[in-house]
């Protein structure tokens, strides 16, 4: 596999596939704007930053993102978000014409962070009513047919055959032209059997998914190829400054930096300086950080239950609290950038005029370490979507690039 081109809505969606991709071996590279020749050679991750726009805005920025990319015998992989936000159908049906594909085969589940599809139904941490039910959600926003697949069809022997009859088929028993199959998985095996199927009896189609599909695929590569070997060792040392940017409204999100707030009372390693950035904060707010600290926090309030966390209004908040980061960065230059959230990160870096990132190792499933040239210096940045991970997933990222919860050093 020479070249993987992922296409994902926001810059977290692309930066989770290609941690995946380095992960199991691919190298990986993100883009922020149309990429400058030659390329790099592995998964190529893209972003039409389209998560906020609306389903019409959206299909259009995805169709313009992939119609700029240089013509490459490339792969095409469709990154969705695996939970399910942002438009879906529309920015899958762009690309299944631009691509000229005949079908897709549509999988968000990403067992490695607990979201997987039963009977079409998503089911992830923290994600209560109402359900999301994949099928019907595709029916609603893509103007193909659409064939659900369930986990007894993925686990039986005849998933290839099944396949093929869809394709025979069309997607219905009387429609004609593309369509699209929304299917059940659980764990890893049940995607890698979905790759080993689709790779048999539907090699033309687009798959679409997850972090947790794109990792089926590439591991099915790296069974019959080599790729470039990861690093030996870790990238960081010990004794880092970190500036954390923190724009998810998620209830996970704030759970994860409340934690580390309690472990930096007890541990100088983790002690965080942090500023809230209110709609009324101003750049010159940053002052207020505390240069002892090794960590500077900049964070959005948490929102109110019944807040939109995706749309033009959150974009404004997530473009002020980028502005702030690159306030707080102009005062102390940091070792290691953690961004959390898609707007966020995608802005904040687009500020400092960061044009793409190489992943240089999976951190955490779906949370890559990537350098990235910042103001002609070389930078570590750390990526996390909001909703990924547990209480504890900050403090380990942390840990991950030097900082220790228990006051000793990890080791570089």
């Amino acid at each position: 596999m020479r070249y993987l081109k992922i296409l994902a809505d926001d810059l977290t969606g692309a930066a989770d596939t290609a941690a995946r991709c380095r992960r199991f071996g691919l190298p990986a590279t993100i883009f922020l704007d149309s990429p400058e020749m030659p390329l790099p050679q592995g998964a190529l991750a893209f972003t039409s930053d389209s998560r906020h726009l609306t389903a019409d805005a959206a299909a259009k920025s995805a169709r313009k993102t992939a119609a700029s990319l240089p013509a490459l015998d490339a792969r095409w992989y469709k990154k969705i978000d695996s939970t399910l936000r942002g438009n879906v159908g529309s920015e899958l049906d762009a690309l299944l014409e631009l691509v000229d594909a005949p079908a897709a085969v549509v999988c968000p589940a990403f067992p490695a962070q607990r979201r997987w599809l039963r009977n079409g139904i998503l089911t992830a941490p923290d994600f209560g009513p109402p359900a999301i039910h994949l099928p019907s959600l595709l029916r609603e926003q893509s103007r193909h047919p659409v064939v659900a697949l369930s986990i007894e069809e993925v686990r039986g022997a005849a998933l290839a055959t099944r396949l093929k009859r869809l394709m025979r088929m069309g997607g219905s028993c009387t429609g004609q032209g593309r369509f699209v199959i929304a299917v059940d998985a659980i764990t890893d095996d049940d995607l890698d059997r979905l790759v080993m199927a689709q790779e048999e009896a539907l090699p033309d189609a687009l798959l679409c998914g997850s972090a947790g599909l794109v990792g089926a695929l590439v591991r099915r590569e790296a069974a019959k190829e080599t790729f470039p070997a990861l690093p030996v060792g870790r990238i960081c040392t010990a004794g880092q400054t970190v500036l954390l940017v923190a724009g998810s409204g998620s209830e996970v999100s704030h759970r994860q930096i409340a934690h580390l707030l309690r472990c930096g009372d007890d541990n100088p390693q983790l002690g965080t300086s942090r500023l809230i950035v209110l709609p009324e904060t101003d750049s010159a707010a940053t002052a207020s950080l505390n240069p002892t600290r090794p960590i500077w926090l900049l964070q959005q309030p948490q929102p109110q239950p019944d807040a939109v966390l995706d749309g033009p209004e959150a974009r404004r908040r997530a473009d002020h609290l980028a502005r702030g980061g690159a306030a707080a960065l102009a005062r102390r230059p940091a070792d290691v950038l953690l961004l959390v959230g898609g707007d966020t990160a995608m802005l904040f870096l687009r500020h400092l005029g960061a044009a793409r990132l190489k992943v240089e190792e999976e951190l955490l499933p779906g949370m890559p370490l990537c350098s990235g040239v910042i103001d002609g210096r070389s930078t570590l940045i750390a990526i996390k979507p909001g909703r990924f991970g547990g209480e504890r997933t900050l403090v380990e990222l942390l840990g991950r690039v030097g900082l220790s919860e228990h006051g000793a050093s990890v080791a570089g």
